[in-house]
């Protein structure tokens, strides 16, 4: 029942992630807003939560770097989005 449960999880926070990913405002601003900021952030968790998952039910997997989501500003500085 466990491990079902963990693979639905994993299931859905795919879903949120692929939701977000396609969905996000990508467009050159002066400045982001709390939302976006916001996005990005929930995404990059969701990201790391299930990687976590995956590793649990899959621990002979290949591991790789899971791939997050960063801000670039009109003056191609680069303001990394932290979940700390």
């Amino acid at each position: 029942m466990s491990r079902e449960l963990l693979e639905e999880t994993v299931e859905v926070l795919i879903g949120a992630c692929n939701n977000i990913y396609r969905h996000i405002d990508r467009s050159q601003r002066e400045e982001i807003s709390s939302v976006d900021f916001e996005l990005v952030k929930t995404f990059n968790l969701l990201v790391e939560i299930n990687q976590r998952n995956l590793d649990v039910l899959y621990p002979e997997r290949q591991k790789s770097e899971a791939k997050t989501l960063s801000f670039r500003n009109v003056h191609n500085d680069i303001e990394e989005v932290s979940n700390d």
